[in-house]
């Protein structure tokens, strides 16, 4: 570098180093999409600043959780929790160190895995028995509903299959029907009720009053429980093994109301009988499509 003395007119060369000591400018963010896993990644574009120091990296963080993914444009960011909102922000390096944050993106939501299972409530059937088993307050933040059952119903001194009744948002008025297919070893069949029904039907259970090891299993599907616009459908399949014997059967339940499901009641079809002790019920909510 030359230094020329105003006073004296006189130049002078001074040997000084080339090495920048600037930070580089904040990045300018661009668009933020899905990632090739929808459900836990996304790319988030940027700009580099064209103008002062170059940076070296570029760092993408995410809102919340703070996940990070560096790169060239467009910045990949893994890790992400399904069904969840999320923004970004973008920041240069370089040997100086960090240059200040870009603006945030605009939100994004991560996929939610169609086979997203989460635990609402689980009742077990305590000493003494119960006429019912009920689950509240059931949250509308699921797309779907399933209830999984190992069951057996006492009832006097009889055995053999029972199905499970169910009401929902404790609606007692001729609002449900329902139609069953069911077999067994000696033969099989199907009966319906169309309309008029005061509760629809899940699958078969077993019940006996001298064996209490033999407990039924059944799963039931109720799907686009929260929608409403629209009736609500009862799906289940379920049936019991007796040392060789047994029963099986498949529901098909429509109750005809558009409100969003919130409470679900399971009695055994014949009200004398009471679910045995460690019969058990677990309510999931199904995120996705």
């Amino acid at each position: 570098m030359t230094v020329k003395s105003v006073k004296t007119g006189n130049s002078t060369s001074l040997a000084v180093g080339n090495t920048s000591v600037a930070k580089p400018d904040a990045p300018t963010i661009g668009a933020v999409a899905a990632g090739a896993t929808p459900s836990t990644e996304v790319t988030v574009a940027y700009t580099a600043a064209t103008k002062g120091a170059a940076g070296s990296t570029f760092t993408a963080t995410s809102t919340p959780s703070s996940l990070t993914g560096t790169g060239a444009s467009p910045i990949t960011v893994s890790g992400l929790s399904a069904g969840t909102s999320y923004t970004f922000t973008v920041k240069a390096t370089n040997a100086n160190g960090d240059s200040l944050a870009s603006s945030a993106s605009s939100s994004i939501t991560t996929d939610v895995v169609p086979t997203s299972y989460q635990s609402i409530s689980t009742v077990t059937v305590g000493s003494g028995g119960a006429a019912n088993i009920e689950f509240t307050s059931i949250p509308a933040t699921y797309s779907h509903l399933q209830i999984r059952m190992l069951a057996t119903a006492a009832s006097g001194s009889s055995s053999g299959p029972v199905s499970l009744q169910v009401i929902l948002n404790s609606d007692t008025g001729s609002n449900y029907a329902w139609h069953r297919l069911y077999g067994s070893g000696s033969g099989s069949g199907s009966n319906d009720q169309g309309t008029s029904q005061t509760s629809t039907l899940s699958a078969i259970v077993n019940f006996n009053s001298s064996v209490d090891n033999i407990y039924g299993g059944s799963i039931m599907d109720i799907v686009d429980y929260a929608n409403t616009n629209k009736y609500k459908t009862i799906t289940s399949l379920g049936g019991y093994d007796a040392n060789g014997s047994g029963y099986i059967s498949y529901v098909s339940g429509l109750w005809m109301n558009t409100a969003a499901i919130s409470n679900i009641k399971i009695y055994p079809l014949d009200r004398s009988y009471n679910w045995r002790q460690y019969s058990s019920f677990a309510l999931y909510g199904i995120k996705g499509a």
